[in-house]
């Protein structure tokens, strides 16, 4: 029987971590969401480690900021997590 993915949202400031399930593939490195009315501030989270046996994601908080600097601290993330020499 196909099960879906787990997606838990960890350390965001002021809300609780949060579990929702996604019927999509494989979960995506990065989930980031422009902000209501924030004139094109952006936040979201980064994958912090999959489970493919319980098929769960886990994704950490990013800091809000311009999108050009979130881009630059999510490379820089991805730097570290999947050095040059990686498949990714």
């Amino acid at each position: 029987m196909w099960k879906p993915w787990a997606y838990q949202f960890r350390d965001s400031p002021g809300r609780d971590d949060v579990e929702a399930l996604a019927d999509e593939g494989v979960p995506r490195q990065i989930l980031v969401r422009s902000c209501p009315g924030a004139d094109g501030l952006v936040d979201g989270y980064v994958l912090q480690g999959i489970d493919i046996s319980s098929r769960t994601a886990v994704y950490i908080w990013v800091r809000r900021g311009e999108p050009d600097t979130v881009a630059a601290y999510l490379l820089e993330l991805l730097a570290e997590d999947c050095p040059k020499g990686s498949s990714w």
